[in-house]
């Protein structure tokens, strides 16, 4: 009998472990949702001019991202979070790579997300940074004010 309780009460906690996971990876795709302004970029290192950075903006629905340099679109994707995952993970799949990953972190605080990207077939950054050398893309996203 104990053994019995113990089979059900182990399955009973992994059940509801798997739920809270995907309750986290929902809260933080609902939280990405909508329009979103470059607070500053950093690739291989090197950090991009905030006039140049600060052009791009994002627009997400669901897994789907638009990215716009003002407000002419110049790229698209999907992408997928695991909030599980320390630190959390994105998967982000450009249109235009094919069906190509792009291996990233994120963390939102707030009304900001910051992502660290590695190239196309690297392994994930473990870390919010961008040295030279690395490939990674590091970013900071704000959301836009309502007006």
């Amino acid at each position: 009998m104990t053994r019995v309780f113990v089979l059900l009460f182990s399955t009973a906690l992994m059940a509801a472990m798997g739920d809270s996971d995907a309750d986290a990876t929902a809260k933080d795709l609902e939280k990405m949702q909508g329009d979103w302004a470059v607070v500053s970029v950093i690739r291989d290192g090197v950090k991009e001019e905030d006039d140049n950075a600060q052009s791009l903006f994002r627009t997400v629905k669901d897994h789907q991202y638009t990215v716009f340099l003002f407000d002419k679109p110049v790229g698209n994707g999907t992408f997928q979070i695991d909030a599980t995952k320390k630190p959390k993970a994105i998967d982000s799949f450009p249109a235009n790579l094919a069906g190509k990953a792009l291996l990233g972190i994120y963390q939102i605080e707030g009304d900001t997300i910051k992502t660290c990207y590695a190239p196309a077939g690297k392994d994930r950054p473990t870390e919010f940074s961008s040295k030279k050398g690395s490939g990674h893309t590091l970013m900071a996203w704000e959301r836009e004010k309502k007006k």
